[in-house]
């Protein structure tokens, strides 16, 4: 028989709140919208790219240069895009079995210091992506002629938007709220819910 006071099996769910819920959500929520889809259009153009390459070049001959490049550009930019909006989902990677085992004073703690440390962290790798930008103006890709600034821009804007939401969490861990936010199309259903009710329902 197990113990009351034994980690669990299975690891703590996170807590999480919509988008909309809180005052300082609702101001971040155009924004987090602005890097959610242009995270998705940078990703749907990645992928589609290499196909359009093979189809030009075996069928019909006329293969477009400088394809592979445009690719490892969007995946970049896709990367650092996508990454405030990991954050504040709360997707990121955790040690789920040792913050099972943690008490909740000390888990506390562990919050604010990582928090803390994230949205500092952060601020500082904005700053260095300025520099960088400001030093490479007159840079660009050896093929297609991309200059190296827009590359930086979007680690500028990535980290930017990282930092701020890094504090946004630690303030929510400061007041005991939800750490993470979910869109209202990302929620789960009910465990009662029936699909087939639903559709009949709406007929």
């Amino acid at each position: 028989m197990q113990n009351a006071n034994t980690a669990p099996d299975v690891p703590r769910i996170l807590a999480t709140a919509d988008s909309r819920h809180y005052a300082i959500d609702r101001l971040l929520e155009p924004v987090r919208w602005v890097f959610r889809i242009t995270s998705l259009t940078v990703l749907a153009v990645m992928v589609s790219l290499p196909f359009i390459q093979v189809v030009l070049r075996e069928i019909f001959a006329r293969p477009v240069v400088g394809v592979e490049e445009l690719t490892r550009f969007m995946l970049i930019c896709s990367v650092f895009l996508a990454l405030p909006y990991v954050v504040a989902a709360g997707a990121n990677i955790r040690m789920e079995e040792l913050v099972a085992i943690l008490p909740e004073r000390a888990l506390r703690m562990l919050k604010v210091l990582t928090a803390a440390t994230a949205a500092t962290t952060f601020a500082v790798m904005a700053v260095a992506s300025l520099i960088a930008i400001r030093s490479n103006l007159d840079n660009a890709t050896p093929t297609l002629g991309i200059p190296y600034w827009i590359f930086l821009g979007a680690a500028l804007a990535s980290f930017t938007m990282t930092a701020v939401e890094c504090a946004v969490q630690l303030l929510k861990v400061l007041q005991n709220r939800p750490l993470y936010i979910t869109f209202p199309m990302e929620e789960e259903p009910p465990a009662d819910f029936d699909l087939l009710a639903e559709q009949r329902s709406r007929e």
